[in-house]
């Protein structure tokens, strides 16, 4: 009781656990989705492989009315709406998939589940910003990603355990997590809070402030929107070019790949929260947080150029999973100040578009050079996105005299 009181008296904790159910029901059947159109309706790889622009392409569409949302109906509203609106797109994919619907409709029916789990990210997003102070932000965000990575961990061990279910019933269990984490949301994010804080969050925006003004108008945010798709289209590499990269050029074996990838999640877990309350201890600013981490991507990402076994690729991410960590809740951060209480949603929903741009269009550059360029040359061009994100963050982060 002790330890669920603790969970529910701190937001942090309660909006990540919040995002372990929400990623664990995404989790539990994203990787076995394309053995399912291969393997059991027999759809060959070229047309499957069609569902991941289309999934980048709803991913990119999607924020920008969720944040339009998000400011008109509140945060706690987009973020239950969206849980039950993916569990309910869940239950239509599993009556889909027992039906043995065309190729068409399952595929539009994923997008239709990629763009309402925006509701959620975007919701949560601004959510955050409204219940935390900007000392609060950096750790509140940490717990975040925990209770992602948590929820990204669970998900394919628990599908790989019913492995051998009907498909269909993958969709039956990942829209009865929905419902499940729809409630949990309601009761310990969404109630929880004091009354007044409640009210600041979920105000519907009857301002007259002009988004476009004050996204185009804010030359920081700008800075810092363009540094997150210069650095995203970095990121993206991870989990599309490296694991090929890996496996076709080093040699590596796919069971050694997915312990190097273990490798990123257990890192994760366990340095997440200390590392970030290290930085804050020490008053490292964010603008110095935000290059340090850049470098130590691009430095983990050059580093790949010179792999020669599994040991250099365990290095490697070793490096780039220490610039994720300080990274991301240090750019939450620097964006949070540049953003305006009343455009909060649709300013960070802008936010989530420019990462939906980077990790759609990123693993396609990577693929493009992949075939016509050396590991080095592979590498280092692509180690240049973080180079020149820094220089955006640089602009984008410091605080000027006026400040």
């Amino acid at each position: 009781m002790q330890i669920l009181k603790k969970i529910f008296n701190d937001k942090g904790i309660s909006l990540a656990a919040a995002w372990s159910f929400n990623q664990l029901a995404y989790a539990i059947v994203y990787p076995f989705i394309p053995i399912y159109l291969c393997n059991d309706r027999g759809f060959d790889y070229s047309t499957v492989s069609i569902i991941f622009p289309l999934l980048g392409l709803a991913a990119i569409l999607a924020p920008l009315p969720c944040g339009w949302l998000t400011d008109k109906l509140g945060c706690s509203f987009m973020m239950l709406a969206g849980q039950l609106a993916r569990g309910g797109v869940f239950f239509i994919l599993a009556l889909a998939v027992y039906m043995n619907a065309p190729f068409w409709l399952l595929a539009l029916l994923l997008m239709l589940n990629t763009a309402v789990g925006a509701a959620f990210q975007v919701g949560s997003d601004a959510y955050l910003f409204h219940i935390s102070s900007l000392d609060e932000r950096p750790s509140y965000y940490s717990k975040i990603r925990i209770g992602f990575n948590i929820g990204w961990a669970l998900g394919p061990m628990a599908g790989a355990f019913f492995a051998r279910t009907p498909f269909w019933l993958f969709f039956i269990m990942t829209g009865i997590l929905c419902v499940i984490g729809t409630f949990y949301t309601e009761f310990a994010c969404c109630r929880n809070l004091e009354k007044v804080k409640l009210a600041a969050v979920d105000k519907i925006n009857t301002s007259n402030r002009n988004i476009f003004a004050d996204v185009f108008g804010n030359r920081k945010f700008l800075l810092l929107l363009t540094g997150t798709l210069l650095l995203t289209m970095l990121v993206s590499q991870l989990y599309s070019t490296l694991s090929v990269y890996s496996t076709k050029y080093v040699g590596i074996s796919s069971k050694e790949l997915g312990m190097v990838y273990s490798l990123n999640g257990f890192m994760v877990l366990a340095l997440q929260i200390p590392l970030i309350a290290l930085l804050t201890k020490i008053k490292m600013p964010v603008v110095w947080q935000l290059l340090l981490g850049t470098f130590l991507y691009a430095a983990g990402y050059f580093q790949l150029g010179f792999a020669l076994n599994v040991f250099y690729i365990a290095a490697a991410v070793a490096v780039i999973t220490l610039g994720e960590i300080i990274i991301q809740p240090s750019l939450y951060t620097a964006v949070s100040v540049q953003t305006v209480k009343e455009n909060a949603g649709r300013m960070f929903s802008v936010y989530s578009l420019m990462r939906g741009i980077g990790y759609a269009v990123g693993p396609w550059i990577g693929g493009q050079l992949f075939g016509r360029c050396k590991p080095l040359e592979l590498w280092g061009i692509l180690t240049l996105f973080a180079v020149a994100g820094g220089i955006f963050f640089i602009f984008g982060g410091r605080k000027d005299k006026k400040d």
